[in-house]
């Protein structure tokens, strides 16, 4: 097949790449010529691991075609997909400006049969809007479908060939065959339903997932006032096969593109059809009170007293971690963000390291420091914060750290450390419900 994809970013790159790779030829379309003739070059913007190659290989054997012209693509291309952000707004709707301009793009050029297929993620209802454009501007005959991704940052690769399940929403009989042909050479259950229950299906995934780990900070709140150890808590309640323990663990509140936004914008939608999503409101304040909670914690583990607001002058600190998650470099609303700019509010000094993400902080947070490894980041500090789950902090040498920090202190706000190991070594350890 022909394909046209709109939008070289997350989704957009790793879904040229895997289609490309599986024998179609792709157009991989975006307006920023500057990031386009880097890629024809097969230079990748962000991080996702095997991505590069993947990219190299299908320019190579022309499958993949990085172009900035929607006249050179959407002419050849049987479909189209549209991978275009939707960030959010002040007010939490989504903003749909860049999917509108890409949809009339399209149209202006359409020439035959061509199925347009919505990857992002949009609010429900608007392919009235979305049909009223292309009758506008288009020519040829055109449908319109949904196919929601379900990538994970840092497992994007996996995720697009063995996803769980693929959602086609489209009601014309025409446009599920050519996309369960499309899909044929890629595992998951098929789910063929109308557009808006396919649209609806993404957020509702997001606002659950959203839910299990507000729900599990909630618990960690409680286990610390209970005296309770909530790893053991979770890990008893995620043995349960119906709830499972992935997204089950408490920390420092999600973060990333996807789930802050979606969350927002879900209540956003809810209201404007007439319901108050009272649960996912709460969601959403549990996770925006967790980075306060943090801070709180650091104050309390190095004697800070709160209420002071220079209460953490001259005090050195050692963050380790920046993107939001791991085996990413995206630091779109990290929590790390909040919690560095709470410390430095509060006068302490700040070095930071993060195995990809530095480059990406030094455009967002330009005033701190930062290491050129774990063991340059903590050296002489006064504290050690965890605030993502890198695998190799894990396994930092503990006896290494003791002897390079000016005061053993960590604060781990991923509970990647056994607390009784760390202080049998001889630190003074905080995590999170423990």
């Amino acid at each position: 097949m022909i394909l046209t994809i709109i939008g070289a970013g997350y989704v957009g790159l790793v879904t040229a790449a895997i289609f490309s790779d599986l024998g179609n030829k792709v157009f991989c379309v975006d307006v920023d010529e500057q990031k386009i003739e880097k890629l024809k070059l097969g230079k990748i913007p962000f991080f996702e691991p095997s991505l590069e190659q993947y990219v190299q290989k299908n320019l190579k054997t022309k499958k993949l075609i990085f172009t900035s012209s929607y006249r050179e693509s959407v002419p050849k291309s049987q479909i189209v997909l549209v991978c275009v952000g939707t960030p959010p707004k002040e007010n939490g709707e989504a903003d749909l400006s860049y999917l509108f301009s890409a949809v009339e793009e399209v149209a202006k050029y359409m020439s035959n049969y061509t199925l347009i297929t919505i990857k992002s993620t949009i609010p429900i209802g608007y392919e009235d809007d979305l049909e009223a454009i292309c009758k506008k501007y288009a020519k040829g005959k055109f449908e319109f479908a949904a196919s929601p991704e379900f990538l994970k940052e840092g497992t994007a690769i996996e995720d697009s060939l063995h996803p769980d399940r693929i959602v086609i929403g489209t009601e014309s009989k025409k446009a599920q065959k050519i996309l369960l042909e499309l899909h044929a050479p890629i595992s998951g259950e098929r789910i063929i339903t109308d557009m808006r229950s396919a649209q609806l299906i993404k957020y509702a995934a997001n606002a659950l997932l959203a839910t299990k780990v507000s729900f599990a900070n909630a618990i960690a709140i409680l286990c610390e006032k209970m005296g309770a150890d909530v790893k053991s808590v979770l890990y008893g309640v995620g043995a349960d096969k119906r709830l499972g323990h992935f997204f089950l663990s408490p920390g420092i509140g999600y973060g990333g593109s996807c789930l802050p936004k979606d969350v927002t914008a879900f209540i956003s939608q809810s209201d404007r059809f007439d319901y108050d999503f009272e649960l996912l409101r709460a969601v959403d304040a549990i996770n925006s009170s967790q980075v306060e909670r943090f801070i709180n914690k650091i104050r309390s583990a190095l004697k800070a007293p709160e209420g002071k607001k220079t209460n953490l002058e001259g005090i050195n600190i050692a963050i380790l971690g920046l993107s939001f998650k791991p085996n990413t470099d995206d630091m779109r609303d990290a929590p790390s963000i909040k919690i560095i700019n709470k410390l430095l509010s509060l006068k302490a000094k700040v070095t930071a390291y993060d195995p990809q993400a530095i480059k990406n902080s030094r455009n967002i947070l330009p005033q701190i420091s930062y290491g050129k490894d774990i063991y340059d980041a903590i050296k002489d500090k006064d504290a050690m914060v965890i605030v993502t789950e890198w695998p190799e902090f894990s396994q930092i040498d503990l006896r290494k750290v003791k002897a390079l920090m000016r005061k053993p202190v960590i604060i781990d706000g991923r509970n990647l450390f056994d607390p009784t190991l760390v202080k049998s070594q001889g630190f003074s350890y905080v995590g999170i419900g423990r």
